[in-house]
C-alpha cells in the first residue's frame, strides 16, 4: 500500500493561499531572499519552478580530497607537518613554496611520503616561474621510489595569464602534452576564482578564463578535449550555505553546457574549494563553526577536493593553543563529514530539494548569460 496515498493532493495553489493566510496579509514576497540582482532565493517552490526537471548532477558518489596547506621554507620542518598531517588523515597536500627547490630540498620534502596513495598539489611563486621544474624533481623522487609518473596525481597552482606578464603559449601546450603522456592524474592549469559581486558573475568569469585557455591552446596545436583536461577550478567557498551549494551545482551545470559547445567529453569538472578568506572573523572560536558549515556546502555541492583554513588562519596571534591544534581541528571537520556523517557515499546529495534546485538554475542561467555576452 502506498502511505502517500492516504493523503489528500495538495495543488500548489492551495499551499500558497495557505501560506499568505499564515503571513496574516503580508505578501508572499516578503519571504524572498534577494541573493544579487539576477538572482532571488524563493522559499516557496516546487517541481514546476525547476523546469530542467530533478535529477542528479552526477553519477558516482562525491569521496572528495581532505587536502591540508604545507608551506616548506625549511624542508626538514615542512616534511614533518606534511608526515603528522597524513598519519592524521589528510588524503592530499598542498605544497606552498617560498623559495625555488634544488633535487635535494625536494627529496626532503617528499621523504617517508607514499606519493601513489595521496595527491600532490604545488603552488606558490617558484610554481608560477617555472612549472616544469616542479613535474621533473616529482618524476625523479618517484624514480627513485620506483613509482611510474602515471601513478601520480594532483596539480600545479598555475595561471599564466594571471600571474605574469605574457603566456607563452607554445611552452604552455608543451607543458599540457608532455603532462598529458607523463603525469596523466595532474591539473596543469589551476583557475582560482576572483571574488565578484554576486556569484553569477563570479562563475561567468571562471569560464570565460577556460574558454581563453582552451581557444589559445587549441591555436597554438592542442585539442580542445586536452586543453579542458589539464584545467582544474578553485572556487571559494563562502558563509551562505544554500547558496554555496547551488553555486557549485550550478558551475557543474556550466561546464557541461559549455563542453557541448565545444563539442568535447560531457565530464564534470575538477572543483578545488578552498574559503574565502574574509568568511572568517576575530571571533576565532566561532570559526570553528563557520568551518563546519563552509565545508559541508562544499562537499553538498561537490567539490573534490577541500581545504578547511584552520580557525586561526591570519589570526595565530589571537589563539590560545599552538597551530597544530588549529590544523588538527580543521582536519577533522572533514573526517566528520566523511568517517561518522558518510558525505562521501552519496551522489548528488542536492537533488531533489526544489529549494536547491531553483537556486542552482537561476545562478546557472545568469551565469551563462553574463559568459555569452
Amino acid at each position: 500500500m502506498q502511505i502517500l496515498s492516504e493523503f489528500p493532493k495538495l495543488t500548489k495553489e492551495a499551499w500558497l493561499a495557505q501560506v499568505s493566510k499564515d503571513l496574516k496579509g503580508a505578501p508572499l514576497e516578503s519571504l524572498n531572499w534577494p541573493v544579487s540582482e539576477g538572482v532571488t532565493a524563493n522559499p516557496l517552490v516546487d517541481a514546476s519552478d525547476v523546469p530542467t526537471g530533478s535529477y542528479p548532477l552526477a553519477e558516482s558518489p562525491n569521496n572528495w580530497e581532505i587536502c591540508e596547506k604545507i608551506t616548506v621554507n625549511d624542508p626538514v620542518e615542512a616534511n614533518a607537518h606534511a608526515l603528522d598531517a597524513l598519519r592524521a588523515g589528510a588524503e592530499g597536500l598542498c605544497f606552498h613554496w617560498l623559495h625555488t627547490p634544488d633535487s635535494a630540498r625536494f627529496s626532503t620534502v617528499m621523504e617517508g611520503i607514499y606519493l601513489d596513495f595521496i595527491g600532490l598539489h604545488f603552488e606558490g611563486a617558484p610554481v608560477v616561474e617555472n612549472p616544469g621544474l616542479f613535474l621533473a624533481l616529482l618524476g625523479q623522487v618517484a624514480a627513485q621510489k620506483n613509482i611510474p609518473t602515471t601513478a601520480l596525481k594532483g596539480s600545479l597552482n598555475y595561471d599564466p595569464e594571471t600571474q605574469s606578464n605574457r603566456t607563452d603559449w607554445r611552452y604552455l601546450a608543451e607543458l599540457v602534452e608532455m603532462a598529458r603522456g607523463q603525469f596523466p592524474g595532474f591539473k596543469i592549469i589551476n583557475l582560482a576564482e576572483v571574488g565578484g559581486e554576486n556569484p553569477e558573475q563570479s562563475l561567468a568569469a571562471v569560464l570565460s578564463r577556460a574558454n581563453v585557455y582552451t581557444q589559445k591552446l587549441s591555436e597554438a596545436g592542442v585539442q580542445p578535449s586536452v586543453a579542458a583536461a589539464a584545467l582544474e577550478f578553485e572556487l571559494q567557498i563562502g558563509p551562505h550555505y544554500f547558496v554555496e551549494i547551488a553555486r557549485l551545482r550550478a558551475f557543474d551545470t556550466l561546464w557541461l553546457n559549455w563542453s557541448a559547445a565545444w563539442g568535447i567529453p560531457l565530464e564534470r569538472p575538477l572543483v578545488a574549494a578552498t574559503f574565502d578568506p574574509n568568511a572568517y572573523s576575530d571571533a576565532i572560536y566561532t570559526n570553528m563553526i563557520k568551518s563546519s558549515t563552509m565545508a559541508m556546502s562544499a562537499a553538498l555541492g561537490g567539490a573534490q577536493r577541500i581545504l578547511v583554513l584552520p580557525y586561526d588562519e591570519g589570526r595565530e596571534h589571537l589563539a590560545e593553543y599552538p597551530k597544530a591544534f588549529a590544523r588538527r581541528i580543521a582536519r577533522n571537520v572533514q573526517h566528520l563529514l566523511k568517517l561518522e556523517s558518510s558525505l562521501h557515499t552519496l551522489s548528488d546529495p542536492a537533488a531533489g530539494s526544489y529549494y536547491i534546485e531553483y537556486l542552482t538554475h537561476q545562478i546557472a542561467q545568469a551565469a551563462w548569460a553574463k559568459f555569452v555576452l
